[in-house]
C-alpha cells in the first residue's frame, strides 16, 4: 500500500509542475485594429494593436502581411516585412500581458498572427 501511495504522490507531483509549464500558443496574441478618424494622402489612418495573452513571453513573432500596402511605411522597428510575413519589434521578445501599437495610413488590413516563439525556461 505505501509503495502505491509513494507513486501516487509522484504523479500527482509530476502533473502539478507539468500543468505549470508555459503552453502559449500563437492564438494566444490577439490583434485588433481601429480607425484613428485622421487622413493621411486621403487614406484612412487605422492604429493596430498587438496583445501578448499568454502568461509567457514570446519573442519572433511573425503577422500575415502579404498585400499591405500602406500609404505611409510602418516603423520598419515596430513591423518589418519578410516576404509574406512582417517580423514584429525586431523578433524581440514581448512579454506576458504586453501590447505593441503601430499606425498606417491605406485600406483595412487584417493582420494574423503566423507564429512566435516562445522560451523553454518559460514557467507559470
Amino acid at each position: 500500500m505505501a509503495f502505491a501511495l509513494k507513486y501516487f504522490v509522484m504523479f500527482l507531483l509530476l502533473s502539478m509542475v507539468s500543468q505549470g509549464q508555459c503552453r502559449c500558443r500563437v492564438g494566444d496574441l490577439r490583434i485588433g485594429a481601429v480607425r484613428t478618424m485622421r487622413q493621411i494622402a486621403g487614406q484612412p489612418e487605422w492604429k493596430v494593436t498587438v496583445v501578448n495573452t499568454c502568461n509567457c513571453p514570446q519573442k519572433q513573432v511573425f503577422l500575415s502581411c502579404g498585400g499591405f500596402s500602406p500609404v505611409n511605411p510602418v516603423k520598419p522597428w515596430l513591423l518589418r516585412p519578410q516576404g509574406n510575413k512582417c517580423l514584429l519589434i525586431n523578433g524581440e521578445v514581448l512579454r506576458a500581458g504586453a501590447t505593441v501599437e503601430f499606425a498606417y495610413a491605406g485600406q483595412p488590413y487584417i493582420f494574423r498572427p503566423v507564429s512566435s516563439r516562445v522560451k523553454i525556461s518559460c514557467m507559470n
